[in-house]
Formats: C-alpha cells, structure tokens, sequence
C-alpha cells in the first residue's frame, strides 16, 4: 500500500448501544445544553418513542419543544416552520430525532440558525460558510446513517427535485445511536432503511472516491445486513439483530460521508424528488442495474463484495444481492410504484443533474442514464 493515500473525517462523537438513551440526562447538562427544540415527526410520537425523549430531558432539568411536523421527504417549508420555532424558542441545542428525514431538517434548521437566509441558499457542496450551533441526533431507524454524514436532503416543491446540501459544517455534534429505538419499526420500514443501508455501502466502496478504510465498513455492513435484516423481518424484537443493522447503518452513514454515493442513489433522489417516493425502496430497485452498469469499471471491488456474501463471481455477487432484495416485500418495478414510462426522460435528466453521478465509478450520458430507469420500469 506504499502509493495509497487518502482522508478520513468524522468527528462526530457517537454514543452507541442498547440504553444509551438513557445517558443523554447526564449529557445535557454535562454540555451546557439547557433549552432544546426537538425535531421529529408525527410516527415516533404516536410510536410512543417521543415520550422516551422527553423523559430523559425532564431528568435533565431541560427546557424544551417539540416540532413534529416532518414528513417522510421533508421540504423546504418544513425546515422553515420549524425554524420559526428555533427562532422564537432560541435553543442551546437541536435535537433530530427520528429516521433520516428528521435528522436532515435538523440539520438544515441548524444550518439556518447559524447563517439565516433560506434553505435553497445552501445547495451544493461546502455552501455553508462555517460551523453551526449544537446539534444532537439520535436515529430511530437502521438505514439512512445521516447521524454522521456530511449530508442533508430535501425537496423543492416547485422545482420537484431533491437538493443536496453537502457540507462538513452540518455534522451532528454528538450522534446517540440506541438500538433499542428501533424495535418499534414496521416491517416495510425496517427493509425500506436497511436496503438504503445496503446501497450506501455498495455505492460507497465503489465510487470514484473509495478509500481503503472505507472498503473495510462496507464489507462489513453489508455482512451485517445480509445475516440480520431476516432476522428482524421474522422477529421484530431481536435486539440483537437489531443491534447490528443499527451498527451497518452507521458505518455506511461514515462511508457515504468520505466516499460518497453514485448512480443508483441519482436515481432514487429523482425519483424522490418528482414522484415523492421512499427513498430505500428507489436505492433498492435501482442498485443491481446500477451495479451492472459500472462492472467493468470496477470488478475487482464487486468481486470483493461477492465473495462476502458467498458468491465466486462478481456476477454471482450482483445476483445474491438482486434476490435478496426480492425477499423483501418490496414493489419490484417502478411502474408498480405510479411512475409513468413517459416520465422517464424526466427522471433521467433530473438523476443525471445530481451530485451523487459524479462520483459513479463508470461516466454516465444522459442517454444511458435513461436506459438505467428504463430497465427498472
């Protein structure tokens, strides 16, 4: 490895574990934090989830708010109901509290709180211009990893496409990872977040920027995935194999941030973005394409990943993930989800203005891009 050189920046703290939720009345104080605007949606209230959080930051003698309003693909209008209520409340800390889609508008209200101006103004990448305030997140789903990216996504309504805010400016300054969080995931969530797991580590180890450090928490996440989401799609309440997938989201929210994504995410933001679909399901459905697709450029890596999962050739491997995704109930085409085939040049130019192409292993025209949804239609 004497010609290998690369980064790698996380400096996040990360609490994780079954009960580490338990710990944040000793956090706040600890960190001066004593007024906080919880950001969060309306299913981890009525999951029962949210009074968990409010017990502890009663313990900790905190003052604080709860936003609720997120959706599962959040806007630019949310972010900015929620940040009148930063305004007004003027919170030591922010608390995303849920699946990736509250962890990003925490992220982005942060961003707001710090700099002002509107949410479109932050588009890109390194368009924040410095640090923001405290921001605490704490996922109740195993998939998106966003407690430690450098990531926020959320939609323009008018424009109907996904933005992307990359910055290293807007990771969360302490992640609470408790496992226990997502034992109250339904089933079609539960596989929806892990198969985005699953495709953030594929993408990850194979993009133009993989490193490898990176290399190394792929494989490992995708091991994870593989052995555990069965487990947790027959028994819910398997800590243990929960555990584990709330540990492959992790690694592949650390990969994404130092290694990025490629085509298949592309896709899944267009899709997102015009058709307001699930973000996991759209990974999920483009990914075995998107992985042909880039073969030859990157062979050697999906040998790799085959042969952790058992597979004697890339092409083998590329197959065991197409039929794993099948075991789970999931729709298989996109035309099964309400997208219109005379929409395709649509998604295929709106995937191909993304970010997550540039860094794709194999250079995509506009052209094989439509050929890419094409084939998931």
């Amino acid at each position: 490895m004497h010609d290998t050189v690369f980064s790698f920046h996380s400096p996040t703290e990360i609490r994780f574990g079954a009960g580490t939720l338990d710990q944040l009345h000793l956090e706040m104080p600890s960190r001066g934090w004593r007024k906080a605007l919880v950001i969060t949606d309306r299913g981890v209230r009525s999951s029962g989830l949210l009074e968990k959080l409010e017990e502890t930051l009663k313990a900790s003698e905190a003052e604080y708010r709860v936003y609720d309003g997120v959706l599962p693909n959040p806007n630019v209008h949310i972010v900015h109901e929620a940040y009148e209520i930063a305004q007004k409340f003027k919170p030591d800390v922010l608390i995303g509290f849920g699946g990736g889609s509250s962890l990003d508008t925490a992220k982005v209200v942060n961003i707001l709180k710090s700099h002002g101006g509107h949410a479109l103004d932050y588009e890109g990448g390194e368009t924040v211009p410095g640090p923001c305030g405290p921001l605490l997140a704490i996922p109740t789903t195993a998939g998106t990893g966003s407690e430690v990216t450098i990531f926020a996504v959320v939609s323009d309504p008018q424009r109907h496409i996904k933005l992307t805010i990359a910055s290293k400016n807007i990771l969360p300054t302490l992640a609470i990872v408790d496992p226990k969080l997502t034992l109250t995931m339904p089933a079609s969530l539960t596989a929806a977040t892990a198969l985005d797991a699953l495709t953030h580590a594929v993408e990850a180890m194979t993009s133009i920027a993989a490193q490898p450090l990176v290399d190394l928490f792929c494989l490992e996440a995708i091991k994870l995935i593989f052995e555990n989401l069965p487990k947790v799609s027959k028994h819910s309440n398997d800590l243990e194999a929960r555990s584990k997938m709330s540990f492959a989201s992790l690694l592949g929210g650390l990969a994404i941030t130092n290694s990025f994504v490629g085509a298949a995410h592309s896709i899944a933001h267009a899709l997102g973005g015009i058709y307001d679909l699930p973000h996991g399901v759209c990974c999920a459905l483009a990914l075995p394409a998107a992985m042909e697709f880039n073969l030859d450029y990157k062979r050697e890596k999906y040998e790799k990943i085959a042969h952790a999962l058992g597979a004697s050739s890339a092409e083998g491997g590329i197959e065991r993930i197409r039929q794993f995704i099948h075991t789970v109930e999931i729709p298989n085409a996109l035309h099964e989800m309400g997208v219109r085939e005379s929409d395709v040049p649509r998604i295929a130019q709106a995937a191909i203005a993304d970010g997550s192409t540039l860094f794709n292993p194999r250079p995509l025209s506009e052209q094989d891009m439509r050929e890419l949804v094409q084939r998931i239609f």
